[in-house]
């Protein structure tokens, strides 16, 4: 199945492209690079050989790149383990 803007959050987002494009922390504004882990609370996003920990909730919109399309989220719709939030969204 192709990762698109309808399915990206039930198909997980490790491994997209991201952008922060608003955030509580003014310092995370603009930070963009790669989504390489996801936990409960929190993303890991690598740009280059540097790793940042960003709160899913001080990300209020970001911007993940898939193979087709941009979609724009909110980090609050993040929340949650990676699991759960995509057991959650394939069955109702």
């Amino acid at each position: 199945m192709t990762v698109d803007c309808n399915n990206v959050l039930s198909n997980g987002i490790v491994g997209l492209r991201t952008k922060i494009l608003e955030s509580s922390d003014s310092t995370l504004e603009g930070m963009a690079g790669m989504i390489v882990f996801e936990t409960k609370n929190t993303i890991f996003i690598r740009k280059d050989s540097i790793m940042k920990q960003v709160a899913k909730k001080a990300a209020k919109k970001l911007q993940l790149q898939t193979s087709s399309c941009v979609c724009f989220i909110s980090g609050s719709a993040l929340i949650g383990r990676p699991e759960d939030r995509i057991s959650r969204l394939n069955n109702g």
